[in-house]
């Protein structure tokens, strides 16, 4: 690459402190903050040097992230050939998964992103990491419970919604197939954050190259196989299989590494005070929920054009979860390097870090968009050979075009208010932007007087969209003050402490962390 070093600097080397200029043994023990001692850094040095690490970072955080979204890829080209009913089963399948399952458990261990990043850099005891992942396998494994009830009747509250019955059989056999591996996915999604809080950002990557290629062999010999072929539900199995495995590699993965250091082993005591854990965890999934669910609406309104529009509407689904990898690896990159930064103090560093993601977040979102316009016309085929499948595709491919960078975008952000703590204002965007904006634009514009049927949900989705994307940004780049931040962030591992021992992360208490003077920080200039 044109201007990289051409060795790593040990400063960027995962094997080493992730932060800069940091004494080994910084910790919270006198109460006080530790003072920014990056500020003689000039601009210029702390964009190269953030630049740097968010890209070398983010890089296989992306592989992963690509690996893993193309098992829903490899499900849908498998099913696709089988008939227009498959794929429109598949794509609702999936639709209730995203919404049911992922949404809120996914949203759960972001919050993860907040406790561990931070805790690791601020706490003398590395444990801690491993404490609040404890609380998030507990709370996505309670959340799991009554999915498995639901997913039992599925079909039948299908039927009621008005889905056909073929579909709505084929929906309900592959959900019930697919639960085989939930427990391990969002388990998987737990472990991932536990890692990466950590610097180590290729573990992921490593389990992924592994599973990927045999995910994309099960997809096919499990479904088409003269000999393994269980056709239709062959998707979902295969689905399950991999989750599985990306669970146990990633198990052996931290029992063989450094990141084993941060794990304590399992305790009762991650149940004491959970409740700070929640306070960030339901609002990190509620903000997933307002722009997931929008987007799962805009699917399930699809489906009352008929099997054409659904099917069309998945193969965008696809591009969409394709181009929406890199910005979200991005994302997490940032709330890794934000987190960790605000946990030692270095505001100066956080705030560059942010600014400097955002602007590789556009750079990425404008050059998808060119690709999927000028391949708007191929697309389709990859999924169908349905000429009005293909057809309605090309002529939604535009909008989703169009307003791609900005989804990227909130995947991208929302990994900095995560790592800012600040889900419950994400969520609170996220709210009007959708619910007020994009779902009643969309629906009154797809079904009202105009009558534009798929392409009126999009247009109304896009708004949304936008305006939720510009908000947070808006917030970031101009509101954030980044000295309060850091305070912010200190006090919160003070509260968690007081469920562990105070000596756990080596903060006296709540009350002398947070009563410093707020010039102790240093100037942010």
């Amino acid at each position: 690459m044109a201007g990289a070093p051409a060795s790593t600097p040990e400063c960027y080397r995962e094997t080493v402190p992730l932060l800069l200029s940091c004494p080994s043994e910084a910790t919270l023990s006198d109460a006080l903050p530790p003072v920014d001692n990056e500020l003689g850094l000039s601009r210029l040095v702390l964009i190269r040097q953030e630049a740097w690490w968010l890209l070398t970072s983010s890089i296989p955080l992306s592989v992963s992230y690509f690996c893993q979204s193309s098992f829903t890829f490899a499900s849908m080209l498998s099913v696709g050939k089988l008939g227009v009913n498959e794929l429109a089963a598949a794509s609702l399948a999936v639709m209730l998964i995203n919404f049911i399952v992922l949404m809120p458990c996914v949203g759960l261990a972001s919050a993860l992103e907040t406790f561990c990043s931070s805790a690791f850099t601020a706490s003398r005891d590395k444990t801690r990491v491993g404490f609040h992942l404890q609380r998030g396998l507990a709370a996505v494994t309670l959340q799991l419970l009554p999915i498995v009830v639901l997913f039992a009747y599925i079909d039948e509250l299908l039927q009621k919604m008005g889905q056909t019955p073929e579909v709505s059989a084929l929906c309900g056999r592959f959900l019930r197939v697919w639960l085989i591996g939930s427990w391990p996915l969002v388990a998987f999604e737990c472990l991932k954050r536990f890692v990466q809080a950590q610097g180590i950002m290729q573990a992921s990557t490593w389990v992924m190259a592994i599973v990927a290629p045999i995910h994309m062999y099960n997809s096919y010999a499990l479904v088409w196989s003269s000999t393994l072929g269980l056709g239709f539900i062959g998707a979902p199995l295969a689905t399950a299989i991999s989750s599985w495995l990306m669970f146990i590699l990633l198990v052996l993965y931290i029992a063989f590494s450094e990141a084993r250091a941060a794990w304590g082993g399992f305790s009762l005591s991650c149940f004491d005070g959970i409740w700070d854990f929640y306070c960030l965890a339901i609002p990190s999934a509620a903000m997933m929920a307002c722009s997931w669910a929008a987007f799962e609406l805009v699917t399930f309104g699809s489906s009352i054009f008929g099997p054409v529009a659904l099917a069309a509407q998945a193969c965008i689904f696809a591009a969409m979860s394709l181009t929406y990898q890199t910005p979200s690896a991005i994302g997490s990159a940032a709330a890794t390097r934000v987190g960790n930064s605000l946990g030692q103090g270095k505001q100066r560093r956080a705030r560059y870090a942010s600014y400097v993601s955002i602007a590789m977040g556009y750079l990425v979102g404008m050059l998808c968009s060119l690709l999927l316009f000028t391949n708007r016309h191929r697309w389709g085929y990859i999924f169908s050979n349905d000429v009005e499948v293909v057809t309605m595709c090309s002529t939604l491919m535009p909008y989703f075009a169009a307003v791609q960078t900005y989804d990227g975008m909130n995947g991208l952000v929302a990994g900095i208010m995560r790592a800012l703590g600040r889900q419950s204002l994400g969520a609170m965007l996220a709210f009007p932007s959708f619910w007020i904006l994009a779902i009643p634009l969309g629906f009154y514009l797809g079904l009202g007087p105009l009558d534009l049927k798929v392409v009126g949900l999009w247009l109304g989705l896009a708004a949304g969209v936008i305006v939720y994307s510009l908000s947070q940004q808006c917030f970031i780049l101009f509101y954030v003050d980044w000295r309060h931040e850091v305070k912010v962030c200190l006090d919160r591992l003070a509260r968690c402490s007081n469920t562990k021992g105070s000596s756990a992360i080596g903060i006296a208490d709540s009350h002398s962390a947070s009563s410093v003077s707020i010039d102790s920080y240093g100037s942010v200039v």
